[in-house]
């Protein structure tokens, strides 16, 4: 059996911007690969697209799961003025919004952090393949 081939940026995209307030989802076509977006803007997509087994909803990362990503990455920093910081804008209101604010003050930390939520978000991804036996080939 030959891998299924998946764009693993778009695969990522999917996971990470399905929301339960958007009105869209996201399929995979377990024979192609190809990731299907499903909403109100988009008029080419297969007519048995919810239907069909061929394709696969993928589910919306809950905002908890993004949510344990960022205190993930704050708990392996060192005490210091910026993991201080960050750990105050996640106990505050609007955490998403304040988490990204504070690491515009520091853009070493920032590029560390976009690594990190990449090598998880990947992590994710690939366990949700293996989950459903797919094997896949990123690409």
């Amino acid at each position: 059996m030959t891998a299924l081939k998946i764009n693993r940026t778009d695969f990522i995209l999917a996971l990470n911007s399905n929301d339960e307030n958007w009105d869209e989802a996201w399929f995979l076509d377990k024979e192609t690969g190809v990731l299907w977006l499903n909403n109100d803007g988009v008029d080419e997509v297969p007519d048995d697209l919810e239907d069909n087994p061929r394709y696969l909803p993928i589910e919306a990362m809950a905002s908890y799961e993004k949510y344990q990503i960022m205190e993930d990455f704050v708990d392996e920093l060192a005490d210091s003025p910026a993991a201080e910081a960050l750990r105050a804008a996640l106990d505050g209101r609007k955490p998403f919004r304040r988490f990204k604010d504070v690491l515009l003050d520091y853009p070493q930390l920032r590029d560390r952090w976009f690594a990190f939520e990449e090598n998880r978000l990947n992590r994710l991804a690939e366990a949700w393949c293996d989950e459903l036996g797919l094997d896949v080939a990123w690409i």
